[in-house]
C-alpha cells in the first residue's frame, strides 16, 4: 500500500481488472517490455517505464528519446 503512492494511476500506466490502461485507452506489453499503445509500438526503455510509472522521476534514468516517446 505505501508503494501506491509513488504511482501515478491519473496520468500513467494503471491496471483495469485484467487490462492495463493509460487513460481510457487500453494498452498491451510483450514479454521484451515493449508498450503497444493506439496501434503504436514504444520501445519499453526504462526511462520510459520511469515516465508511465512514477509520479516524482529520477531524471537520470530518463533520456532524450524517452521524452520524445
Amino acid at each position: 500500500m505505501r508503494r501506491r503512492r509513488f504511482l501515478d494511476t491519473q496520468y500513467g500506466i494503471r491496471k483495469d481488472g485484467e487490462l492495463f490502461m493509460i487513460g481510457d485507452s487500453p494498452v498491451v506489453i510483450d514479454t521484451d517490455d515493449n508498450i503497444t499503445f493506439k496501434g503504436r509500438v514504444f520501445r519499453g526503455t526504462l526511462g520510459l517505464w520511469e515516465l508511465l510509472r512514477r509520479k516524482n522521476v529520477n531524471a537520470q534514468l530518463i533520456g532524450k528519446d524517452d521524452l520524445k516517446t
